[in-house]
């Protein structure tokens, strides 16, 4: 029996339209270039979540329909703008993870209580690309069993200081975990394993504009034990997902790049 070993889970990859942002990259994550990089990088699984939008129940449809077509591939979660859908959400969310199968929430705006309530209920993770990341501090205190994920390790515009505070509360709160995806520097991402140890790092590359198999190699460089860099790659975003989640595997690691390449469908001709 060949040894098992841990699925390397995406945690942050967006697909579909949006329709807010300009710029060519914030009108279509296309989830085929997702899937390119997951196998020529040997990743299993990318979590998806929406574009930037005015509302989101259109745009959270549209990734359920990628993970049914790729069951074994893509994991959903929704997206929710507090601000703009407001007293919405709860009923809206519960729908989505009840009866639509998502498996978390993304949020870029402070959520509500009644926000966390819901999620609390459902019991799935909420990752928050926060525009401070001291506003985690209530958050985790008040939802103590929510596990929060901070997206891009507090920043991704190359603001150390919010890194530092995103260590300080992964640090001081047992429910606050790191999201790797768009890390800059890359001695934070150092700093980060020292300060709150591998077990509080999630994997995600901020996939398709940012690519999955740079931001992989990142975790590579830090040179990690083989049981702390499964903790990061795979294991710690797969604990705190909700049950019901088949992780099997299909087959070996395929372990070169020529074995890799072989996941990836061949294009159509003339494409």
């Amino acid at each position: 029996m060949p040894p098992t070993r841990q699925l390397i889970i995406d945690a942050h990859c967006h697909a579909g339209h949006g329709e807010r942002s300009p710029g060519h990259w914030a009108t279509y994550a296309d989830p085929e270039i997702i899937l390119r990089h997951m196998g020529e990088a040997g990743i299993d699984r990318s979590i998806l979540f929406p574009l930037e939008s005015q509302e989101y129940a259109k745009a959270n449809q549209e990734v359920v329909e990628f993970c049914r077509r790729r069951p074994g591939k893509f994991i959903g979660f929704a997206r929710h703008d507090p601000q703009a859908e407001g007293d919405r959400i709860p009923e809206m969310l519960a729908h989505e993870v009840k009866d639509l199968g998502l498996k978390g929430l993304k949020v870029s705006k402070l959520p509500t209580r009644g926000v966390l309530e819901a999620v609390s209920k459902l019991g799935i993770p909420v990752i928050y690309h926060a525009e401070r990341a001291v506003t985690f501090n209530m958050m985790a205190q008040e939802f103590p069993n929510t596990p929060f994920i901070v997206a891009h390790m507090g920043s991704h515009i190359f603001n150390w200081g919010e890194h530092i505070v995103a260590i300080d509360l992964a640090r001081r709160f047992p429910n606050v975990y790191l999201d790797t995806s768009q890390v800059a520097f890359f001695k934070l991402l150092e700093m980060a394993v020292r300060e709150v140890g591998a077990g509080k790092l999630i994997f995600g590359s901020d996939g398709p504009e940012f690519d999955s198999r740079a931001e992989l190699y990142k975790i590579k460089l830090l040179k990690l034990s083989p049981a702390d860099e499964a903790r990061v790659l795979g294991g710690n975003i797969q604990r705190l997902l909700p049950s019901g989640i088949s992780f099997s595997l299909s087959g070996p690691f395929p372990t070169t790049a020529r074995d890799r390449l072989k996941l990836i469908p061949p294009e159509a001709p003339g494409g």
